[in-house]
């Protein structure tokens, strides 16, 4: 792998170093803990996936402070709960950067949390790590700090129409839950499927309402072989009973995040012939092994915790990253992200032991991860997630097909 001299790349090395000073977080005493913010959905949209995203910190954390830390320095981490929700995570974020003085804010899974914590995040010159989908974040990350260990929802949208093609269905209609992670899918989808196989245009609709009849009525009307609803689990609950109610017959088509446990045990049987999909960790990855390991998982062959093994990665890039540096300055972190993940590394490691100590005795490494390979194309989005279509069948997902997109 050749390290890119992009847009992101030239900030870090030019103008970003010589602003270090004024944007970059305190540089605490050498004595002094390394703060480290978490901060993750353990409530709300993201209940479902947040506390495995902060055990995963929580681990990596305890392992490496057992270890001697950082530079010589333990790592305080310093949990805070989303609720999945803007203003509370913003609450959060102003604690963590001007309280806590934090590094890195690691965790953010909603889009708009991410979104909505950034403005505080870059003026501060703290480092997030999320797994969003939006494509309003690379764009709004001006200066380097963003990195997404998430595929961006238009990859959503395109992986999953490819695949429903190759289930043979010829005619679609699309609504979705009106939020930036959801349009965009919308767009990616129908850039695959092609516009003439929609029966009518796409809409959105706005979560947390009473009823979904008209918006379901107008769904199926022209009674199009299959439907595409991206949206949460709270809100597809309520879509989908309205589907059951008025005897749709096609097939249903959603993401993985919405059709968990918790949607399962709501609708029952209805459930079953639901196809869904999401990124999801490279299970033949020595990482992936691991993770499993480390989380006190039985091996069932199959996808566990998404969004765990994002947390594992994140914190690892991160600490990995701050030893090579040999700083906590934030520009130069940064730089240091890049190099051990996407950048001309020798030596793979797939943990973040074997990584610090190859890092320490002079090595140039790249970290594979329990997610994905943690590569990032120029403006920090990772690259290369495999994507899983299943079915539900007598209440449990069953794998359609798996590739890498």
């Amino acid at each position: 792998m050749s390290e890119k001299i992009t847009r992101r790349t030239a900030l870090l090395t030019g103008s970003a170093i010589a602003a270090a000073g004024v944007f970059a977080p305190t540089i605490l005493h050498a004595a002094e803990p390394i703060n480290v913010g978490s901060l993750t959905p353990n409530t709300g949209g993201g209940g479902p996936f947040g506390p495995k995203i902060t055990a995963s910190h929580k681990r990596v954390v305890d392992l490496v402070n057992s270890q001697g830390g950082v530079l010589g320095r333990q790592i305080n981490l310093l949990q805070e709960n989303s609720e999945t929700n803007p203003e509370t995570s913003v609450r959060a974020a102003d604690k963590l950067i001007n309280v806590n003085k934090v590094v890195g804010i690691l965790g953010t899974w909603s889009s708009s949390v991410t979104l909505g914590i950034m403005p505080k995040c870059q003026e501060a010159g703290v480092i997030q790590m999320c797994t969003s989908s939006s494509s309003s974040i690379p764009v709004r990350d001006k200066k380097g700090l963003v990195f997404n260990f998430q595929a961006l929802s238009p990859v959503w949208g395109r992986a999953i129409g490819s695949l429903a093609l190759r289930r043979g269905f010829k005619t679609f209609t699309l609504m979705a839950l009106n939020n930036d992670f959801t349009r965009s899918m919308m767009d990616g989808f129908t850039e695959v499927v092609g516009k003439d196989k929609l029966l009518q245009d796409s809409f959105y609709y706005n979560g947390g309402q009473s009823s979904y009849r008209s918006e379901v009525t107008q769904l199926i009307a022209k009674n199009p072989e299959a439907v595409f609803i991206p949206s949460y689990v709270t809100d597809f609950t309520s879509v989908y009973k309205e589907i059951f109610r008025q005897g749709y017959e096609g097939q249903v088509i959603s993401v993985s995040i919405a059709t968990g446990s918790k949607f399962k045990k709501a609708v029952g049987d209805a459930a079953n012939g639901i196809i869904h999909g999401l990124p999801v960790p490279p299970i033949k990855s020595p990482a992936y092994a691991q993770y499993v390991t480390e989380a006190d998982l039985s091996d069932n062959g199959g996808v566990q915790h998404p969004f765990g093994t994002a947390g594992r990665d994140q914190m690892s890039v991160l600490l990995m990253a701050i030893e090579k540096a040999g700083s906590t300055d934030t520009a130069k972190v940064s730089k240091a992200i890049w190099e051990i993940t996407t950048g001309s590394g020798k030596e793979t490691v797939y943990n973040i032991t074997d990584g610090l100590k190859a890092i320490r005795a002079g090595k140039s490494i790249n970290y594979s991860g329990a997610s994905s390979s943690v590569e990032f194309d120029d403006e920090g989005m990772v690259l290369g997630r495999d994507f899983q279509l299943a079915e539900i069948k007598d209440g449990k997902d069953v794998v359609i097909e798996r590739l890498e997109f």
